[in-house]
């Protein structure tokens, strides 16, 4: 009954007790950095790393000059993702293997989110880093990922990461993909900035807020069909962590997802068309 009373108030929080100003900073700084990923997308990479740069210094002052310290965590916990982008821009990627700009810009996140979670006093507990008490339903989450990875190959058809689909080099490549992309951005995404949203704004604006702000870091893959498809698996993350209160499921069913679409689909798809 209170955890029901609790939420019922979370959910109200975005209607009362809040400055509507910080809705519309919230909302300027997403558009910004959709902004952001078209220039780099489809104009000039110059200009896209320029206004992401922008966004950074901006979301740094903002948050040292706002009255609320849960809206100023809000704001950092934003920070990282520009970063992503300027680290992404600014190495010479082209001369690197493609499966290790992933640890590459993975390495910046994880420092990111550990100042974080330090400064901000979060618990591993606070961010999901448990399993919430249901072994079967994580694991029933994480399984989740190999059907995603299907569906989003279908929609990308993306080159292999590995040059043979050998045990060692699929293994290696998994765990590069799931400690990456997998727990490195659930941590960031789910972890931290979903529940800082959550504090203010609640469950609902909290995992619509998160959803978009995570596919909007995908438009550089230019298909929409993909940014739909997206946006659907990252509201479910997002729903899981919620019932759960875990990132345990999400994240590995984040880095199988992204291992059957590198790692195992290209080769799938290959041999049925008698390729490989």
């Amino acid at each position: 009954m209170n955890l029901k009373i609790t939420e019922m108030v979370n959910d109200k929080r975005l209607n009362i007790g809040l400055p509507s100003n910080y809705i519309i900073t919230l909302i300027v700084y997403l558009l910004a950095l959709i902004a952001a990923e078209l220039l780099t997308t489809y104009v000039n990479k110059i200009w896209g790393l320029s206004l992401h740069t922008i966004i950074l210094f901006a979301l740094l002052v903002n948050a040292s000059m706002v009255e609320s310290p849960d809206f100023a965590n809000l704001l950092r916990s934003l920070m990282p993702i520009p970063i992503i982008r300027v680290v992404g821009l600014s190495i010479p990627m082209m001369q690197i293997q493609p499966l290790y700009w992933f640890p590459i810009v993975a390495i910046p996140l994880f420092a990111a989110s550990i100042i974080l979670m330090r400064n901000q006093g979060l618990s591993l507990k606070d961010v999901g880093m448990t399993l919430g008490g249901n072994i079967k339903l994580q694991a029933l989450i994480a399984a989740t990922g190999f059907f995603s990875g299907i569906i989003e190959f279908f929609i990308l058809k993306p080159a292999p990461l590995i040059q043979q689909f050998t045990p060692a080099l699929l293994l290696g490549a998994f765990f590069i993909l799931l400690i990456s992309t997998g727990l490195a951005e659930e941590l960031l995404f789910r972890g931290i900035l979903q529940t800082n949203v959550t504090k203010m704004y609640g469950t609902v604006f909290a995992l619509l807020y998160t959803s978009l702000v995570f596919t909007t870091m995908h438009i550089g893959w230019i298909y929409f069909s993909d940014l739909v498809f997206v946006f659907s698996v990252a509201m479910f993350y997002g729903y899981c962590l919620i019932k759960t209160k875990s990132i345990v499921g999400i994240t590995v069913a984040h880095g199988i997802s992204n291992s059957m679409l590198f790692l195992v689909m290209p080769f799938v798809n290959l041999a049925a068309f008698g390729i490989f």
